[in-house]
C-alpha cells in the first residue's frame, strides 16, 4: 500500500485506478521477491563452458552448426565487445542473474543495463551476420 500511494503521481488515469493499482502491486512484490532470494547470494561468474548453451535439437547436423555459431559467438564476445558489455551480457544472460539484481549490485539502473545488452547484441549480430552465419530472419532484427 505504501508503494502505491508513493507512486500514486504516476497514475494517469488512462485505466481505472483499481487496475493500474492492482498491476503496480504485483510487479513491486515481484521484484522485492527476486531481490529477496538474490539478497544473500553471490553473482555468479560467466560460465566458461559454453557446452551448458548447448542445443536441444539432437540432429547430427545441427549439432555441428550449434557447435560452429557457439565457437563464432565465443570468439566474438572477446573480440567485439567492450569489457563493460562482455561482463553485464554474460552475466544476466549466461548467469541469469535478474536485471534489477545486478543493477542494485552495480549502483546503476535497470535500464542502463538494458541499454549496455541491447547494445552488445546488436554488435554480436552484426559480427555473426558479417561472417556470414546468420541469415534471414536472425539478419533483418538488428
Amino acid at each position: 500500500m505504501m508503494g502505491v500511494l508513493a507512486r500514486l503521481g504516476d497514475f494517469r488515469g488512462l485505466s481505472r485506478f483499481t487496475t493500474w493499482a492492482y498491476k503496480f502491486a504485483l510487479l513491486e512484490a515481484a521484484t522485492k521477491a527476486r531481490r529477496m532470494a538474490w539478497r544473500d547470494r553471490e553473482l555468479p561468474r560467466p560460465p566458461e563452458d559454453w557446452a551448458a548453451l548447448a542445443d536441444p535439437d539432437g540432429r547430427p547436423e545441427a549439432a555441428a552448426e550449434h557447435a560452429e555459431l557457439l565457437a563464432a559467438l565465443r570468439v566474438a564476445v572477446a573480440e567485439v565487445l567492450t569489457p563493460h558489455q562482455r561482463e553485464v551480457l554474460l552475466t544476466v544472460v549466461a548467469g541469469r542473474v535478474p536485471l534489477d539484481v545486478l543493477a542494485e549490485r552495480r549502483g546503476t539502473t535497470r535500464g542502463a543495463l538494458y541499454k549496455t545488452i541491447h547494445d552488445a547484441r546488436r554488435k554480436l549480430r552484426a559480427h555473426l551476420t558479417e561472417a556470414g552465419l546468420l541469415a534471414g530472419e536472425e539478419a533483418s532484427r538488428r
